[in-house]
């Protein structure tokens, strides 16, 4: 499929300027989108208006939450705070905060494009309409599922998914400017998304290019939200299918330190698409993991990570370390994996989905369905891609494959979210261990909903 980026900016445009007036007023989960699908064109550009308007404000996927559960951790350390992504590696958010704000509206305002979008383009004449409108179904599963991982907590880790008010709003249609929303119950919100990635892997197609979702993209997410559920054999037939699809390859030591400053790597299931013009600005996790900019993403040099990495040069992933020691203002160690293209540090695609994950879900739904023994073949094709010399190990545990989540997935969004699901606790920035049911261990809904709307129900705590 072709990648149109001019239109980017058009699209994104004359989306927040329908909601501008509305910003103050009205519950994002309301905001309205003026403007119906007349054409596939039309549903084209829609398509890829989505990914702009929900990546490029702070605390979005094209800034700090594509290193959110990252930060959580003391795996990771700010060596010169420049008061961008500390409130959330402090577990200090508060419901006024711009990192609780930004996502929350922007997610809901991705939803409310995707609605629209499939509301009047239902009467297009046009065999190519269906994948288009697969995509929308697959972008509003993972911006609810996205929205829940912020601001609720994960259901497999509650004793009741039913409680009243436990997960988030659903927007599963076009909404009137006065309508107010209410919270509903975990169980709901990942039903939810489960129909919607349903419904999208009917409709995709296998192949749709990078940055944009394809049948392999929605059944990884799916086995995503399934192993969030503790659903454990959906998520393992989820995740051997896109393994077995063929569709994607390893990366190995020979590319792998090359493949973090390139597009459409043979890994990448589903990258969020960024060039020179479309969301290349310091928000970007390029500009937090490194000493020339906001610096507030550095390897923590005590941290269970480094220390590996730093001593097992044999594994490739050790090569990802950047050393900035030398830095005047910021000096320090730094991931690796935001490079930039084209001399840019700013211009990362952040890779949402890759195949190295889809292992690790299996892993881990295996480890739970059958044992170590049965986690540990996927655990050791993982390695043997990434170590040299690797001998194959008999059986993992638990903390085996958490810390191979920690060591292949760091600075992707994950390891907060795959200690917590597994009933174990995050160590953070100042040594205080959170579990999963710690109030910090979520956002709060931002004030501005809740004075809009005198249904909706604050976080615990907040």
């Amino acid at each position: 499929m072709k990648k149109i980026y001019l239109t980017l900016g058009i699209v994104s445009s004359l989306a927040l300027a329908s909601c501008s007036g509305f910003l103050d007023k009205e519950p994002s989960t309301a905001l309205p989108v003026d403007g119906a699908i007349t054409s596939f064109e039309d549903l084209q550009n829609t398509v890829n208006g989505i990914g702009y308007v929900v990546s490029g404000e702070r605390g979005t996927y094209g800034a700090e939450f594509t290193l959110y559960a990252d930060l959580l951790t003391n795996e990771f350390a700010v060596i010169k705070s420049n008061n961008q992504s500390v409130p959330i590696s402090s577990y200090n958010l508060t419901k006024y905060d711009e990192l609780a704000t930004n996502p929350y509206r922007v997610h809901y305002q991705g939803i409310a494009n995707a609605n629209k979008a499939l509301e009047t383009s239902s009467q297009l004449n046009d065999a190519r309409v269906k994948n288009l409108q697969g995509q929308l179904y697959a972008w509003r599963a993972l911006l609810h599922f996205d929205l829940a991982r912020m601001f609720a907590h994960i259901p497999s880790t509650v004793a009741n998914p039913s409680a009243q008010d436990s997960g988030i709003p659903l927007a599963t249609e076009v909404f009137a400017p006065e309508y107010k929303p209410t919270r509903a119950t975990l169980a709901e919100t990942y039903t939810q998304i489960i129909a919607d990635f349903t419904q999208a892997i009917g409709m995709l197609d296998e192949d749709n290019g990078v940055g944009y979702m394809n049948k392999w993209a929605a059944l990884a997410l799916r086995a995503r939200a399934f192993l969030y559920m503790g659903e454990y054999a959906n998520a393992l037939a989820d995740a051997n299918a896109v393994i077995n699809s063929g569709a994607y390859d390893f990366y190995t030591p020979s590319n792998y330190v090359s493949v973090w400053g390139a597009e459409g790597t043979s890994e990448s299931i589903f990258e969020f698409l960024t060039t020179d013009n479309y969301n290349a600005q310091r928000y970007s996790p390029g500009y937090y993991t490194d000493a020339s900019g906001y610096a507030e993403c550095a390897f923590n040099v005590n941290g269970k990570l480094y220390k590996y990495l730093s001593t097992h040069p044999e594994d490739v992933r050790s090569k990802l370390i950047k050393d900035q020691t030398s830095h005047k203002d910021a000096p320090g160690y730094y991931p690796a994996k935001y490079p930039g293209r084209g001399g840019s540090i700013y211009v990362n695609n952040p890779k949402i989905i890759r195949l190295s994950e889809v292992y690790l879900i299996a892993a881990e739904a295996s480890f739970y369905l059958s044992g170590g023994a049965a986690a540990a073949s996927f655990i050791n094709e993982i390695e043997k891609n990434r170590v040299e010399g690797y001998t194959d190990v008999a059986s993992v545990t638990i903390d085996d494959i958490i810390f191979e989540y920690t060591k292949e997935l760091f600075a992707e969004n994950q390891i907060a979210f795959a200690y917590w699901r597994n009933g174990k606790a995050v160590i953070n920035s100042l040594g205080d261990e959170i579990m999963a049911d710690n109030m910090r261990a979520i956002m709060p809904i931002p004030q501005r909903e809740i004075d809009l709307n005198s249904a909706m129900v604050q976080n615990p705590g907040y």
